[in-house]
């Protein structure tokens, strides 16, 4: 025992932006709702570990099969530490599993995410949702056909 010292372990916090999660009622199904302003560029280095820690978090503690990333109240220009919520889902898996994932944008933070996750701004295509009923529709779906 003499090899190990106590390590304290906190979570990252954020004075910019809030995570609100919600667990679906009847499936295995995460919401997470992402409010706030993300700072530019290098400045905003604590906003992508705020946000992986606690959506990691969440995804460990409810072992979800899908999850919902809703960031239509996030305002974003650009900056790479954002990347690290698109990668989540990937660097954290249930079962050996893909876990199903669709993200909701707004004109607060599309064109940044357009150019930084290189998709059509116009004509986006799954997981990458502007309409919250479309993405919950789809990613309900996708989950029942598993």
């Amino acid at each position: 025992m003499d090899d190990f010292v106590v390590l304290d372990i906190e979570l990252a916090t954020s004075a910019t932006l809030e995570c609100t999660f919600y667990e679906s009622k009847e499936e295995c199904i995460l919401k997470v709702h992402i409010s706030g302003i993300c700072t530019d560029g290098s400045q905003g280095e604590d906003y992508g570990a705020y946000l992986y820690e606690h959506i990691g978090l969440a995804i460990l503690k409810v072992k979800p099969l899908a999850v919902l990333i809703d960031l239509q109240d996030l305002d974003y220009t650009y900056g790479t530490r954002i990347l690290r919520v698109f990668q989540i889902c990937d660097d954290i898996k249930m079962f050996d599993d893909l876990i199903l994932t669709a993200f909701v944008l707004s004109d607060k933070n599309k064109f940044g995410l357009a150019s930084l996750l290189q998709f059509d701004v116009q004509h986006p295509e799954p997981p990458i949702y502007y309409d919250v009923e479309r993405a919950t529709k789809e990613l309900w779906e996708a989950y029942d056909a598993i």
